[in-house]
């Protein structure tokens, strides 16, 4: 059954039909028949009325497709239900809709109760109609936000009373708001022992499959790099220019759990994870993130391996918007244990924890084979201070 029907007022009809009834017997019997007609329509449109009730909604089905809109905070986008009715018509209904508050209605008819959103927008759809309803809304906070609950009353064409339609199945369309993003500067490291595929002007590794011009030969030079072409064309030795390349990879590390709960910078430290994974992102260097909480994986806490490019950046950021304060954590301790122990870890590891003293032993072996950096934030109108603190000497 896809809709629940609840009854409002059918049993005032069933009193009015029973009344005329009575009364359309009566005035046959007094042989009062223009009155017998008039009790006759009337009772005829109560009748219909009730038939109506009865069948009303049982051919309305919702295009109930799987489907997940992203924007950031601020952002805008739409509730879209697309309704198909191949029974009766509905007139004046009225569509009642209930939504986790990460985003908010741009239409003032809402009421919220907590983290619920309820709205109210009218639906009339005829027999064999198919119509679209549009409720615009706005990235309201971080989070995940669904389709709770669907409502449709219909009124009572000629009195008091409606019929509640409650849709059943499960509601699958979802408005995800991404966290906020800040620019950074460059935060770029690259490693000292280790050549890569990434450009990068700093590196002291060459690709030597990617030339990208020549220059003077000076001593020292290998004799294989020699252009020969440009030093016929120039008439004196010239040497092959590579690109340059690291090997850029980064783990971020965050620490979500003060004692025994959540850390009340969340939303800014998720903030400021996403700011990273931007820049990234637009780097094209590949990054991993690993978070406390639990999971029931084969890694007992929240892990995205190493990728880069657009399907890594919207894995991220579908992992940042839906971390919440309700969340199962683990030790941070621990998950350092398991990361040490069996990942084989990047040439860059950003750790971001209010706690130093956990990840003091950590950073100090770390720091031997690859650069570790520990950060605290603050963030103070929306600008972002970074404090950076190596351990190596504790």
């Amino acid at each position: 059954m896809i809709w629940q029907r609840e009854y409002y007022g059918a049993t005032k009809t069933n009193w009015v039909i029973t009344i005329i009834a009575l009364c359309l017997v009566m005035s046959i019997i007094l042989t009062q028949y223009l009155a017998a007609g008039v009790f006759c329509f009337f009772g005829v449109v109560a009748f219909m009325q009730s038939l109506y009730f009865k069948h009303v909604g049982q051919k309305l089905t919702l295009i109930n497709d799987k489907k997940r809109s992203r924007m950031l905070k601020e952002g805008k986008s739409n509730w879209e239900l697309t309704f198909e009715n191949r029974g009766l018509p509905i007139w004046n209904g009225q569509l009642r809709l209930q939504f986790l508050d990460a985003v908010r209605p741009l239409i003032n008819t809402n009421v919220s109760h907590s983290q619920v959103i309820e709205i109210v927008v009218p639906l009339t759809i005829g027999t064999n109609e198919i119509v679209t309803v549009k409720v615009p809304i706005e990235g309201q906070k971080r989070g995940l936000s669904r389709l709770k609950r669907l409502e449709l009353a219909v009124p009572h064409l000629f009195g008091e009373g409606s019929v509640l339609l409650i849709y059943k199945p499960q509601l699958l369309m979802e408005q995800m708001v991404y966290p906020s993003i800040y620019p950074l500067k460059n935060i770029r490291k690259s490693s000292p022992l280790k050549p890569g595929d990434l450009e990068y002007k700093h590196s002291l590794f060459q690709d030597l499959f990617s030339p990208i011009g020549t220059r003077d030969y000076e001593p020292g030079d290998q004799f294989h790099h020699i252009h020969w072409k440009a030093t016929a064309r120039m008439q004196k030795l010239q040497t092959k220019v590579f690109t340059q390349v690291a090997n850029e990879s980064v783990l971020l590390v965050l620490n979500v759990v003060n004692q025994y709960s959540i850390i009340s910078e969340l939303e800014q430290r998720i903030e400021e994870i996403a700011s990273y994974v931007d820049y990234y992102y637009r780097q094209n260097i590949p990054y991993a993130l690993a978070v406390n909480v639990r999971t029931f994986s084969t890694t007992p806490y929240l892990l995205l391996p190493t990728g880069d490019g657009q399907k890594q950046r919207q894995k991220a950021m579908e992992v940042l918007s839906v971390l919440s304060k309700n969340d199962t954590t683990m030790p941070f301790k621990r998950m350092l244990m398991h990361l040490d122990m069996h990942r084989e870890l990047p040439v860059s590891v950003v750790i971001f924890t209010h706690d130093l003293e956990d990840v003091a032993s950590y950073v100090t072996r770390w720091s031997k084979y690859i650069h570790v950096e520990v950060s605290e934030n603050q963030s103070f109108g929306g600008d972002l201070i970074w404090k950076d603190k190596s351990l190596q000497n504790r």
